[in-house]
């Protein structure tokens, strides 16, 4: 697993052995952040349910202001610090040890604002759209900012959010990815 992209482009990034947690394969990163490319230039990002953060740190490589990186696994934490250790400076990055629905929750309350979210929720769980209700209740996307969500590509979901609306999806083998943008002016 490597950085695709930016000034980090060809790192090496640690990962796990075995199938606790499902790293974002290289081609569907490369996909999203073509995707983004516009907007991650001086960004606040927010990769929710970190896992090995590699999304997080591309988001770096690319130009993001600042990445939080929120997960809840100690192996999966000391795994992102050890990757980040080799390649960032603490002012761009953040790690909360928490799980997703307090994480949201304690943001919202800290007032703090990203301009894009991603999420790769366990897919055996049902976090998409438990997760999609709680940041549509807390307010912690910016006007306009994006939410991307990896998702299983068989998941059939009927959105009904109050702020958050669908933009696009792409199908990337068992996976696809949705992005939804935030707009809190619609009523």
């Amino acid at each position: 697993m490597r950085v695709i992209a930016g000034i980090y482009k060809g790192f090496k990034l640690q990962s796990f052995s075995g199938k606790e947690i499902r790293p974002t394969p290289g081609r569907i990163r490369e996909a999203i952040f073509d995707i983004i490319s516009a907007e991650i230039i001086g960004a606040e990002f927010l990769d929710l349910f970190a896992g090995t953060g590699a999304v997080g740190i591309e988001a770096i490589s690319r130009g993001a202001k600042n990445v939080t990186f929120v997960e809840i696994d100690n192996k999966a934490i000391a795994l992102i610090k050890r990757n980040l250790q080799k390649i960032s400076k603490d002012n761009l990055f953040t790690i909360i040890k928490s799980d997703y629905l307090r994480a949201i929750r304690f943001l919202n309350v800290k007032q703090k604002r990203f301009d894009i979210v991603f999420l790769d929720p366990p897919y055996n769980k049902n976090y998409f759209l438990k997760t999609l209700h709680e940041i549509d209740r807390n307010v912690i996307i910016k006007e306009g900012g994006l939410i991307i969500v990896q998702h299983p590509a068989d998941l059939v979901v009927k959105y009904d959010f109050e702020n958050i609306f669908y933009f696009k999806e792409k199908k990337y083998g068992n996976s696809k990815i949705t992005i939804f943008y935030i707009n809190y002016k619609h009523t």
